[in-house]
């Protein structure tokens, strides 16, 4: 997959599991490799560092946690998954 692709789709999955619960790059680096991707620890962080800049999460040290920019940006994310899917993935 291009990068610029797998980006966007890890940043969906980093999204998604700090709604979950806090989490650290070291914690969810596996999880987020165990989709196929290949980011070491230290690419998790500088994503969940954009996505801190851009205001859609908190850090406190080496946790990261989502804000009500994030959830907002993380629903809207999940509207537009759906109808891709429904074009996309039904449709081969």
């Amino acid at each position: 997959m291009h990068s610029d692709f797998e980006n966007s789709f890890t940043r969906i999955h980093l999204l998604y599991h700090a709604n979950q619960h806090a989490i650290t790059p070291e914690e969810i680096q596996p999880e987020i490799n165990s989709h196929g991707y290949q980011f070491s620890p230290q690419q998790v962080k500088l994503e969940l560092d954009h996505l801190t800049s851009e205001g859609y999460l908190t850090s406190k040290g080496s946790l990261y946690d989502i804000t009500l920019s994030g959830k907002d940006e993380l629903r809207s994310v999940q509207q537009h998954l759906e109808t891709l899917y429904q074009e996309v993935a039904k449709n081969k």
